[in-house]
């Protein structure tokens, strides 16, 4: 798709991440699947793509095109909820 790059920090259990990202869902449209959260742009902002898949230790992100603000406030609502994190390409 575009970057890859693995996010990683401590929560709790996987259901939490979970949810978190369903509540991003109120930011950009969530195309939930089996194993993985696909983020698109809502309609007045430019395309983007941002896929998220939940592994142990956090979440394997692929992403291409404006996703800049949605990055943002997917970082701010990590570290929100789950305290420091590191990002690494993948």
């Amino acid at each position: 798709m575009g970057l890859r790059q693995h996010f990683r920090f401590s929560a709790q259990s996987e259901t939490l991440v979970e949810e978190l990202l369903r509540h991003l869902g109120e930011v950009a449209p969530l195309d939930e699947g089996r194993e993985r959260f696909l983020f698109t742009n809502p309609q007045e902002e430019l395309p983007f793509e941002f896929h998220c898949v939940i592994v142990q230790g956090g979440i394997d992100v692929d992403r291409a095109g404006e996703y800049f603000k949605f990055l943002g406030v997917f970082v701010e609502a990590l570290t929100g909820q789950f305290g420091p994190l590191t990002v690494e390409d993948a």
